[in-house]
């Protein structure tokens, strides 16, 4: 074994990839995320991605997943290390596979991540960073060269703190509660409702809470510490929790018999000053990562360099971004044609109401208006376009979006509307802020409404959305009147969803056990 390990390590790599993940002191929070996507030309012009995964019980994992549809079975060796600051590594693990299309091969690479943060933090994060290295060998031929691509990741974290005042606690019975509204701190984060109650055992009243979550899109994984500070701010009491917020499930988690009233009671000088109860609450919530990019692909022999990918993840400002425009010049000026109507060369009219624009406004913002003005000469001539297939809300939100880049007032049926509206003239950002609001406002109640959508205009990702959402909530959306008519009219898309449910579950088997881990009491 110890000789086959030799020769294995003296074998030259067909492909390196090396990866370093930035705010590394965050992937407590982190517990799943991904690398981008390369391309490895010397093994069939495969192409991977690197899967990293934190469990509940500190254990790091490393996937490669496969990600092309090429040849059936890619056969390779594969090799996870962690690299210390010198390059040299710290934690090796390699094994053989033959990759299937979409499949992936993992390796255990830390058993404690604890030990990591607490005894070798300098260790393994230089800088913050953990550098990780994937080698890869082809099968059948020998590597005349090794091709090298770096990559790099920050990796994000929405962090929230603030202290709890319950002002006048001695009065509160069991029944009742005083909650928090803990608003997002970054794009895409969920807001949090934070309550505190009481409620009776054996006699005694026990001091409880409970989070509920509104506005997630994707799945989170947050840390959170309550803490009970006495008259000194010092703390007296404290737990810590950790959870996922899913974004179909407004409830989250529960916690039962944090502290007993009367122990508070008995020494209210010190821990109910003024009947006050303060309570710290400390949370790290998984955001999406700040970036991340490939920097370079390089060969080790310079002379053969052929080529040097950059690529840079798109950031979302969405709502938040609106702040640092607000005051531009240009966008000012830009904001006032929409009001000149003296100015404009086109109308778009919808039925008996026309919108007066100007042409080259709408070519630069959508090529579908750009096909639409230049390639028949007659519109230049009686200067209106007709719209088919459109309300007159639907038209002036659209065109609120393309000068001022705004979009108000939103209702279920209008952002409906107004992501068809998106799609067919190619404006993929007001899109893609219609899905956002469609996610977010994603109801059982509602959710047969946007099937047909998702599947006409084909967006996979809020397709996915929605059929994990009926997944979750399948007991619901099967017995609604909704999903009953719903089936009656369109058989076909019905049987193929309940089927995509079923896989849904039995790929994800752990995802209706939600509520059993909710409540630490009843474990």
């Amino acid at each position: 074994m110890g000789a086959q390990a030799s020769n294995y390590c003296e074998r030259k790599p067909h492909f390196t990839f090396i990866w370093a993940i930035e705010n590394s002191l965050e992937l407590d929070v982190n517990g799943l995320f991904e690398s981008p996507r390369f391309v490895v030309q010397s093994i069939e012009n495969s192409i991977w991605k690197i899967m990293f995964k934190v469990f509940f019980n500190r254990r790091i994992e490393l996937a490669i997943l496969r990600e092309d549809n090429g040849a059936n079975i890619i056969q390779t060796e594969f090799e996870f290390s962690v690299l210390g600051a010198d390059g040299s590594p710290l934690r090796i693990q390699r094994s053989k596979k033959e990759f299937k299309v979409k499949d992936e091969g993992s390796l255990v690479l830390i058993e404690d991540y604890d030990e990591v943060l607490s005894q070798r933090r300098v260790e393994f994060l230089p800088n913050e960073t953990l550098t990780v290295r994937c080698r890869m060998w082809g099968m059948g031929n020998e590597a005349s060269e090794t091709e090298t691509c770096f990559a790099r990741t920050r990796m994000g974290v929405d962090r929230r703190s603030f202290v709890w005042p319950i002002v006048g606690f001695s009065s509160l019975q069991p029944g009742q509660k005083r909650t928090h509204l803990l608003n997002p701190a970054s794009y895409g984060s969920p807001q949090l409702i934070l309550s505190l109650s009481l409620s009776e055992r054996q006699g005694k009243d026990y001091l409880n809470f409970h989070i509920d979550q509104n506005y997630a899109t994707i799945d989170h994984f947050f840390i959170c510490n309550i803490s009970l500070l006495d008259c000194d701010c010092r703390v007296f009491h404290s737990k810590k929790f950790q959870f996922f917020i899913q974004p179909h499930i407004p409830e989250v988690f529960t916690y039962r018999g944090f502290l007993e009233k009367d122990e508070l009671l008995n020494d209210e000088s010190s821990l109910l000053p003024n009947d006050v109860l303060s309570l710290r609450c400390e949370f790290k919530i998984s955001a999406e990562p700040v970036f991340s990019r490939i920097e370079n692909y390089r060969y080790l022999n310079l002379e053969n360099l052929e080529w040097i990918k950059t690529e840079v993840s798109d950031i979302q400002l969405g709502e938040l971004g609106e702040s640092f425009t607000a005051c531009c010049p240009f966008k000012k000026a830009f904001e006032e044609l929409y009001e000149m109507e003296d100015l404009c060369d086109v109308s778009l009219r919808v039925g008996e109401k026309s919108f007066p624009a100007h042409k080259s406004i709408l070519g630069a913002r959508s090529p579908v208006f750009k096909a639409i003005l230049t390639q028949d000469k007659r519109e230049k001539i009686n200067k209106v376009v007709d719209i088919p297939d459109m309300n007159v809300d639907t038209l002036g939100r659209l065109l609120l979006y393309i000068y001022k880049d705004t979009v108000q007032d939103l209702q279920w049926e209008s952002a409906m509307d107004l992501f068809k509206a998106a799609d067919k003239y190619h404006l993929l950002d007001l899109r893609k802020r219609c899905s956002f609001f469609l996610k977010s406002n994603l109801r059982v109640s509602n959710v047969c409404s946007i099937i047909l959508l998702v599947y006409m205009h084909e967006d996979s990702d809020l397709r996915k959305f929605v059929e994990n959402f009926i997944s979750i909530q399948n007991n619901k959306v099967f017995k609604s009147e909704a999903w009953k008519n719903f089936r009656m009219e369109n058989f076909s898309l019905a049987l193929e969803i309940t089927e995509r449910v079923i896989n849904f579950i039995n790929e994800n088997p752990l995802y209706d056990l939600v509520g059993s881990y909710a409540d630490p009491l009843m474990k």
